[in-house]
């Protein structure tokens, strides 16, 4: 039903602006007519995706403003996979009532400690800014101090579309949602994350 209603809507409007060509007899009218007809529907869409290149190029991508050095580990989601893959000493979780679950390598083997208390300086965190009922959205991997001090950050911005794109994702069926996201939304958010953590959290191994 929802893509009948995108039908509808889509026909509806250009049954109106044909009509409108039709009884409108100056020719320059009829050019601003059909002007208007095309940018009412797209013309934020437009600025919008002007906008994002804008915003892109000053926020987004993988900003080091500080790189600490002897880090043994840190506390992040992807907890066994820093010290198997990273050479990391050790990873933990985030704290629940003031303890954490500790990973580390011990014979080859990756050994959980549960509740024990934090030796962390540092934590690697991801989140979403806004909602799809905001203009731009972003993404965020945020590499900080325990105390909150930011080191590094890797963002992602997305435009959520104009009123009309917007309009009829509502009715249709896949929904609402992003549009267009910065050039290198290629890149996996794995991916991402791993460059953020090496280029900011440096331990030998030794």
């Amino acid at each position: 039903m929802g893509g009948l209603a995108v039908l509808f809507l889509l026909g509806f409007y250009c049954a109106l602006t044909l009509l409108a060509l039709i009884y409108i007899k100056p020719f320059w009218a009829k050019a601003i007519v059909l002007i208007l007809a095309l940018l009412i529907p797209s013309a934020d869409a437009l600025y919008g995706r002007i906008k994002l290149k804008q915003m892109c190029a000053a926020e987004a991508g993988l900003k080091v403003y500080k790189v600490a050095h002897n880090v043994e580990g840190f506390m992040d989601d992807y907890r066994e996979y820093w010290i198997l893959e990273g050479n990391y000493k050790y990873s933990e979780d985030y704290p629940i009532n003031g303890t954490v679950t500790r990973y580390s390598m011990h014979d080859g083997k990756v050994v959980r400690e549960k509740k024990v208390s934090p030796q962390s300086q540092y934590r690697v965190s991801a989140k979403y800014i806004g909602s799809t009922k905001d203009r731009y959205l972003r993404h965020q991997f945020t590499v900080e101090s325990i105390q909150g001090d930011v080191l590094a950050t890797d963002t992602q911005i997305a435009f959520n579309g104009g009123w009309a794109e917007k309009l009829l994702a509502a009715f249709s069926d896949a929904g609402g949602g992003t549009v267009e996201w910065c050039t290198n939304t290629d890149i996996s958010p794995l991916i991402r994350h791993q460059k953020l953590v090496l280029n900011t959290l440096k331990y030998s191994g030794e």
